[in-house]
């Protein structure tokens, strides 16, 4: 699919096929006669539809028909995943079916040694296909009109990498991606603000950048979920954030949590500076949390 600008989103060549081949010309039916019922549906209706995709189905939804085209450029929640990308495991040689990947417990950094160069360039073409179509698709996407974000990127499968290259398309995204005029804000006063309400982020490197970008641009947001994420924080602030959730991050001297909206807050594992002391300051926190060492647990004061 050719966008603006002549850049291409690539699409499975499969998918495409099976659609033109079920009717997605736009009829839909069974006949060229018979109305598409789906299609009919207003914008809104179907953005809340394909909101239950992950962003390539969504993105793989232009092939249906001219309708479709260009109806996942405006979606109001994106769900970014490697796992998306995952490849399917190869035939066994005797006569017994593979496993299905979603049901098996096999990783591939588990695979015998005999097939480990094979299984890295596996795991080097599912993160070159990854990269190349969430590059785009940030690119193409004005994420600070969507009302949520997901970003996976697996620690398992991904290169060591992964993690600052993943960072880099957020901290473009939050230079370059700004928000309509005023009357497109939900009636926002500042024209800087973000419309974002949840952000799930794993395995993704983050800096100050990002907390700032938070406190000062993010005025809507209410969800803040960081799994298996770098951080070089200090502090985490912000105006508006009632559910915050930390799991298994890697913190470098994270010192600040404050928020008085806070309602929920759980961290589960990860690691801080020895010697930084974590001050927690949310007077309307009705949930707390710390699954933590005790060697973090003890650097840890609610005020």
């Amino acid at each position: 699919m050719e966008h603006e600008g002549g850049d291409i989103m690539e699409l499975d060549g499969g998918a495409t096929g099976r659609a033109r081949a079920s009717g997605g010309g736009g009829g839909g039916g069974s006949s060229a006669g018979d109305l598409d019922q789906l299609s009919a549906l207003p914008d809104s209706l179907l953005h809340a539809i394909m909101s239950f995709l992950k962003a390539r189905q969504a993105v793989q939804t232009c092939v249906l028909a001219t309708r479709w085209r260009h109806l996942w450029r405006s979606l109001p929640c994106l769900d970014i995943d490697q796992d998306e990308f995952r490849a399917a495991p190869k035939p066994s040689n005797n006569n017994h079916p593979a496993p299905d990947v979603e049901d098996s417990d096999i990783e591939f950094d588990e695979a015998d040694d005999s097939d480990g160069n094979e299984d890295d360039g596996i795991k080097d073409n599912e993160w070159d296909n990854f990269e190349d179509f969430a590059d785009c698709l940030m690119h193409h996407c004005n994420i600070a009109q969507l009302d949520s974000l997901r970003l996976h990127v697996s620690k398992s499968r991904a290169p060591s990498f992964a993690n600052k290259q993943a960072g880099g398309w957020l901290r473009r995204a939050m230079k370059y991606c700004t928000p309509g005029p005023p009357r497109q804000c939900e009636g926002l006063g500042s024209t800087n603000s973000w419309r974002l309400r949840r952000l799930y982020l794993c395995n993704v490197a983050l800096d100050c950048r990002f907390t700032m970008h938070v406190s000062s641009v993010c005025l809507s947001l209410e969800d803040l979920e960081l799994e298996d994420c770098m951080c070089a924080i200090h502090a985490i602030t912000s105006n508006s954030l009632k559910s915050l959730v930390l799991k298994n991050c890697r913190w470098n001297f994270l010192s600040k949590i404050a928020s008085p909206t806070l309602k929920s807050l759980a961290i589960a594992g990860g690691t801080n500076s020895s010697d930084c002391v974590l001050v927690i300051r949310a007077p309307a926190i009705a949930h707390l949390c710390l699954n933590v060492p005790l060697r973090f647990a003890k650097r840890v004061a609610v005020n």
